[in-house]
């Protein structure tokens, strides 16, 4: 599996050149060679499909197994009849893209479920020959998997392991003329359960080099494989689905589909576009070449964009240092006086003259590559956001630099670092971070938030919480620092910011980030919430937490298990629903870490795990204040009663508009490999952040 990508080089691109851009854009417009929207399934839309014995519609939905009778050792396909998906574009130039949307539900009906259901694109429709059920998934049989002849190509969602080819029990995985798949990723641990009779929204997109795929079920998945279907299927391709059961039966079913086909228009404008590319294309060389020039010169040393940049700090700001000074305070930026490196830059140990010798921690930003204009942003966010701040929880910035292509930062320095190099440095953190200690933390953590969303001149939302970024005093106080994502929000009324694509670290990060590309008041209260069970339990918020099911006697002496864990058995989750499960069996002061060995205060333990849940609702509009979170830790407010149940996040909320979540939203979570030529490439998600 490849390596995800994380490049995110801004391009410029010369007006003559952009100008050429949007005339292809213009007559490259969408062209719906073969489109449907099938909100829900009626009787009558029978006609639209081609069935196999025992497929059908029922209770508004496809059924691609048997419902009824004997469902064991099934298998189904239902395609779409009505016209077939052409292999080429109008200009038989490259692959038809295309995009499609459908909600499927699995539905377990004895045992754990089995044995999962797959979109496909076929030339041919009918079941194959021989047993397609069980492992088969209907894509292939014991007779003809593996061979070309086959000419098929399956999105695969898989509910049982069936051999040891399959990844687990519940995974997707890209089938070429065969069930062994040439690319998988398991979902459990993203919170994703497929037979959990949950709904699962699925997009499928393909461009004509790479199909992506994108899953939610509370929590979001999203996938890019690298390939040409030409080389597998001919030229009229059927579309639909194809779904088994075994020995373990489930209802598969498909609630929506919506297809469209994305090309080219044909004739007239392809021949319009090719004379206009034609006398356009000296011009956008030109002006590249002119605008590169004028590029390189801005952006010399001393040149105008950098005047332009430092326009853009506040003349009132914090004090500014000359290179030579911070060179000598660093050793010349020596490896030895290195303290750490972040998403943007490396921070170094100085002494400063002028302060008597004082220890001062030095942010390089980073200038070159990909990142450049990001670190520029994080310069300027950091300078302009907490240059004006003050509060004891807060890091404060001394000073800064800009010159000779250097941009630095100078912060007040704190030997015992950040807390993350406590809280998992297990040889030592038991004798130091002791349960006072961390609630300690959480309560300054709570202040310094609260200060930037409802006490500072200009609501501040800092986007990047979490152990990292909080640095510990002598005291073991807490001060919330690395304000490089930080966002100012005036006070006419606004409570959020854009972006142009998800920031921030994605184990703290609110489901609803990844859809509205905003950040707000309720996200930065999320991410405090994570914050808090992990400061509390000791766990990194980006690995699995083991699960093992809760287990009581019953007044006739027999063993009772909580719903949704095998008997015995254990499961792995994110923190959060980790926390959610304890708190829902009563045992929410289990979450304590193990380090603490028992000696903390079980009131102050469970009243801290409640407000980190409460934090930590799906729905943005049921996490608390600030505000209120440093009440209830004060223990001036009873703490918040979450649901015993976690809540599924639904969005767009309640009175939302459904134009809100667009696949292009979610696009941002995705790119695509497209300079390979085979199924067997896997590009994972790329997220911008850290």
């Amino acid at each position: 599996m490849a390596s995800p990508s994380r490049t995110g080089i801004r391009r410029r691109i010369s007006l003559p050149a952009s100008a050429t851009l949007a005339v292809i854009l213009i007559l490259c417009s969408t062209c719906s060679c073969l489109q449907f929207s099938y909100p829900t399934f009626h009787a009558a839309d029978e006609a639209d499909f081609s069935f196999s014995p025992g497929t059908g519609i029922a209770n508004g939905a496809l059924h691609i197994t048997p419902d009824t009778g004997d469902m064991c050792h099934g298998s189904g396909r239902v395609c779409y009849a009505r016209e077939r998906l052409k292999l080429w574009n109008g200009e038989r130039t490259a692959p038809t893209s295309f995009r499609t949307e459908f909600v499927l539900n699995i539905l377990p009906r004895n045992g754990t479920g089995g044995e999962g259901m797959a979109f496909i694109l076929t030339n041919s429709p009918e079941l194959p020959p021989g047993n397609s059920s069980g492992r088969w998934l209907g894509v292939t049989s014991d007779q003809t998997d593996g061979s070309p002849a086959n000419r098929i190509v399956a999105v695969e969602f898989d509910t049982r392991r069936s051999g040891n080819d399959d990844l687990d029990d519940n995974h997707v995985g890209l089938d070429v003329n065969s069930i062994r798949s040439v690319g998988a990723h398991p979902l459990s641990n993203l919170s994703i359960v497929l037979s959990s009779g949950s709904d699962v929204w699925v997009s499928i997109q393909y461009d004509g080099a790479a199909l992506s795929i994108v899953a939610v079920q509370t929590y979001s998945f999203a996938y890019s494989w690298a390939g040409d279907l030409s080389q597998y299927l001919t030229e009229d391709i059927a579309v639909g689905f194809a779904a088994s059961t075994g020995e373990f039966t489930e209802l598969n079913q498909i609630k929506s589909w919506n297809f469209t086909t994305l090309g080219s228009r044909r004739g007239h404008q392809a021949r319009k576009l090719r004379l206009l590319l034609a006398n356009l294309i000296a011009l956008a060389i030109a002006g590249s070449f002119l605008a590169f020039c004028v590029w390189r010169r801005l952006t010399r040393p001393g040149g105008l964009a950098y005047r332009n940049l430092e326009k853009m700090i506040d003349a009132h700001g914090p004090v500014r240092f000359g290179l030579r000074e911070l060179r000598n305070a660093t050793a010349n930026f020596s490896s030895d006086r290195k303290l750490g490196r972040g998403g943007f830059g490396t921070v170094y140990l100085g002494y400063l003259k002028r302060m008597g010798m004082a220890e001062v921690a030095v942010k390089r930003v980073m200038t070159s590559g990909g990142s450049s204009s990001r670190g520029e942003q994080e310069f300027v966010a950091e300078v302009n956001s907490i240059s004006k701040l003050s509060h004891r929880n807060l890091v404060k910035l001394i000073g800064w630099c800009h010159e000779r292509g250097e941009l630095l930062l100078v912060y007040e320095y704190f030997p015992m670092g950040s807390l993350d190099k406590l809280l998992y440095a297990d040889a030592c953190r038991a004798p130091e971070l002791t349960w006072e200690r961390r609630y300690g933390i959480i309560c300054g953590v709570a202040s310094a938030l609260e200060y930037l969303h409802h006490g500072s001149s200009k609501r501040i939302l800092h986007r990047d919480v979490k152990a990292s970024n909080v640095m510990l005093d002598g005291g073991y106080g807490a001060r919330l620092g690395d304000f490089g994502l930080a966002r100012v929000v005036q006070r006419d009324g606004a409570t959020h910011h854009s972006t142009r694509a998800v920031a921030g670290t994605r184990a703290y990060m609110a489901p609803e980030s990844f859809f509205t590309g905003r950040a707000s008041l309720a996200t930065d209260a999320y991410a405090f919430g994570v914050f808090v069970l992990e400061v509390v339990s000791g766990r990194r918020p980006g690995s699995p937490v083991p699960h093992y099911s809760c287990r009581d006697d019953d007044d006739d002496g027999h063993d009772v298990f909580v719903p949704g864990t095998s008997r015995g058995g254990r499961q792995d989750a994110h923190i959060v629903d980790w926390a959610w499960r304890l708190y829902g069996e009563g045992r929410a002061s289990d979450a304590a870490d193990a380090a603490l060995d028992g000696a903390f205060d079980p009131a102050e333990g469970e009243h801290a795990v409640r407000l980190a849940l409460a934090c930590c609702h799906p729905n943005p509009g049921e996490r608390p204040s600030m505000r209120a979170a440093v009440q209830v830790l004060a223990g001036g407010a009873q703490a918040p009663e979450p649901p015993l149940v976690k809540p599924a996040f639904v969005w767009p909320p309640a009175g939302g508009r459904q134009q809100d979540i667009e696949l292009a939203r979610v696009g941002v979570l995705f790119t695509g490999a497209r300079a390979q030529s085979s199924f067997g490439s896997m590009t994972s998600s790329s997220i911008s952040g850290r």
